[in-house]
């Protein structure tokens, strides 16, 4: 939304969407998993934004990205509460960042202290929050890449909002009703 995914080819969007029906359906389910792919996407998200600071070789502004989600998602798949308050925090933070198409300093600081608090509250109540998280996780993908994948048919930003409230709707509705039997 408000930085270019246009390098993205038709396959890289359709996994990312894959990624993005697998978290919002089974998000919470599978949270260990949910994890280490959200821990990669975080890495590779803020690897994205540092790398062209450091080198201006498209190799390594490809490499570098895809090491550091990696290494944050074998760290984030060993550690649950962590990984609960900043999936909980990146996820409210970003969205609000993408959503609401902030540039400004204290827009954006107030969309990360959002994210932040969403994030406390996340780890007290761990079962509802990471359903809701994961599938606005899931949502989120399949909106942005949706959009990107299909741009004649999706043109207007409007259609951000009515693929991830859709998709976020089915997946939190989804993941309750299946989760009934775990904590």
């Amino acid at each position: 939304m408000n930085f270019d995914l246009s390098f993205l080819s038709g396959y890289e969007a359709i996994i990312a969407i894959a990624i993005g029906v697998f978290l919002a359906l089974f998000g919470y389910k599978l949270k260990r998993v949910a994890f280490v792919i959200i821990w990669f996407v975080i890495g590779y998200y803020l690897a994205t934004l540092v790398v062209p600071n450091i080198t201006s070789d498209p190799t390594w502004q490809k490499l570098i990205p895809i090491c550091a989600g990696v290494v944050l998602s074998v760290f984030g798949f060993s550690i649950e509460k962590l990984c609960i308050f900043a999936v909980a925090a990146f996820s409210v933070a970003t969205t609000l960042i993408d959503a609401f198409q902030m540039t400004e300093p204290i827009w954006i600081t107030l969309a990360i202290a959002a994210g932040v608090i969403v994030g406390m509250i996340a780890v007290s109540f761990i079962k509802p929050l990471g359903i809701i998280t994961t599938a606005l996780s899931g949502g989120k993908l399949i909106a942005k890449y949706s959009i990107i994948q299909f741009p004649n048919l999706l043109s207007h930003y409007p259609s951000f909002f009515i693929i991830l409230a859709v998709s976020a709707a089915i997946g939190i509705i989804f993941q309750f009703k299946s989760c009934k039997h775990l904590e």
